[in-house]
């Protein structure tokens, strides 16, 4: 059994719906995902929205090559992405910025209960996945936080209205993790922020204190960001417990 719970919040200072993350959770189907739309990028939230809906809507199976599974969600994320917008209304100066496209982080994990519990992890860019077993925490794709300074790899969406999907857009470099769970092991997916707080924190159980500011997380993140410890980002964070 797969037990879930997530929390995100938008950049201190913004709205809600400047929040440009994106995550789809489907226990049912043993699929999640995540994304970090780039904000210099136009339409990047609906970009990410379409790469986590896409996933999780139809995850390849696990016996499906990494790179022809993730080729297979960034055609199908695309078509989402495009029919998404309202191309020809868009004000000119929009249309100049938009026709280039969007650019967004990716991690999507696939979990298989039936036998051997085991998991897939498709990552491009800087979203991390933790493997919680027992006191141990386990990282991936970085294990130091100083990794995370760096401008991560993005997945493009290809070049917008008119050129389109008529142009084909090859998979970037992407980071796989093949895994085995047991049993009150949890699996934390999580964007770039929280990841190196985490990661700065990796001593001290970083979990366990998100776990116990549950109720007032709101605050607790907005209290690590104005200290200085957490970067002034979208948060995304997804447990998912093992039983």
């Amino acid at each position: 059994m797969l037990s879930v719970r997530e929390f995100h919040r938008q950049k201190s200072g913004y709205r809600a719906e400047e929040y440009e993350d994106a995550y789809s959770l489907l226990p049912e189907k043993g699929a999640f995902a995540i994304a970090d739309g780039a904000t210099e990028s136009s339409f990047s939230k609906f970009w990410a929205r379409a790469l986590v809906k896409t996933f999780t809507d139809d995850p390849p199976s696990l016996e499906m090559n990494d790179r022809e599974a993730m080729k297979h969600i960034l055609d199908r994320a695309r078509k989402e992405w495009y029919g998404s917008i309202s191309w020809e209304g868009l004000p000119w100066f929009q249309k100049n910025k938009a026709i280039l496209g969007s650019y967004s982080t990716f991690l999507g994990i696939q979990i298989e209960m039936e036998g051997q519990k085991r998991y897939r992890c498709i990552t491009i860019g800087d979203s991390c996945i933790f493997h919680v077993s027992g006191s141990k925490m386990e990282s991936f794709p970085y294990s130091d936080y100083r990794d995370l300074n760096f401008t991560p790899r993005l997945i493009w969406s290809g070049l917008g209205y008119p050129i389109g999907l008529s142009k084909d857009v090859e998979v970037p470099g992407m980071e796989v993790k093949y895994g085995r769970l047991k049993d009150g092991d949890t699996l934390i997916l999580a964007t770039d922020a929280i990841s190196k707080w985490m990661l700065q924190n990796k001593t001290e159980k970083p979990w366990l204190s998100i776990l116990e500011n549950a109720d007032n997380w709101d605050s607790f993140i907005g209290s690590l960001i104005s200290s200085g410890k957490m970067r002034n980002d979208d948060v995304t964070i997804v447990f998912i417990s093992v039983s």
